[in-house]
């Protein structure tokens, strides 16, 4: 009998605590970058490099550099040649927003980062 009073205060606290670890999980969650399908950044492009992975540089609408891996289709023959023509550098594009991976030249994963998987020219 005693066992069982034991079990049932342990869950009560494990009940007490359940509410107080979902909403921390949840503010960790919010804090963090979002990477959702949808989020868009309007720009005008700067640069495009390569290294062991191909980065486009985006001046957005409050002049902040924005830069992310090049993974849009348009993106293909750039990445292949490893250089942008420059007739798209100043064009104004919205560029769709996901996360990619950063892939060394062994082919090891080293990171995850913002990654542009679409590109809309407005010009």
């Amino acid at each position: 009998m005693l066992a069982l009073y034991g079990l049932l205060q342990q869950v009560g606290c494990m009940k007490q605590l359940a509410l107080p670890l979902l909403i921390s999980a949840s503010l960790i969650a919010q804090c963090g970058p979002s990477f959702s399908k949808d989020r868009k950044i309007t720009g005008t492009i700067r640069g495009f490099e390569c290294g062991d992975n191909c980065y486009l540089t985006i001046v957005d609408r409050k002049k902040q550099e924005q830069v992310g891996l090049c993974s849009a289709p348009e993106c293909g023959s750039w990445n292949e040649q490893t250089a942008m023509p420059s007739r798209y550098k100043g064009k104004r594009v919205t560029v769709t927003v996901g996360q990619g991976k950063q892939i060394d030249d062994s082919g090891n994963v080293m990171g995850e980062m913002m990654s542009f998987t679409k590109i809309r020219f407005l010009d």
